[in-house]
């Protein structure tokens, strides 16, 4: 006599589709500023949208942009700091 059971088996699945995505083309000191902004970004790395930022700063990174030397850092005050979720509106008025 047959005889079936229904279980869960764990399996490797890659999948490849595609996704939308931006062609940004910048000049050398564009990517240098945005380069500088992107790195001084804070947060959580991995619960916020702080992975996008470092994300750009590893491509360009990569691209061969530095801002090693150059003043952008010290002109920039204030910070950007994602938060893992949204802020709630205020009621106050």
């Amino acid at each position: 006599m047959a005889k079936a059971e229904r279980t869960t088996v764990e399996k490797t699945v890659t999948e490849k589709k595609k996704v939308p995505g931006i062609t940004l083309t910048l000049s050398q000191e564009e990517a240098d500023v945005l380069m500088a902004l992107v790195g001084n970004v804070t947060g959580d790395s991995y619960a916020s949208p702080r992975k996008h930022t470092d994300a750009v700063y590893t491509a360009l990174s990569r691209a061969g942009v530095t801002t090693y030397g150059k003043p952008y850092i010290k002109q920039m005050s204030g910070n950007l700091r994602w938060l893992i979720e949204p802020k709630t509106p205020s009621y106050r008025i």
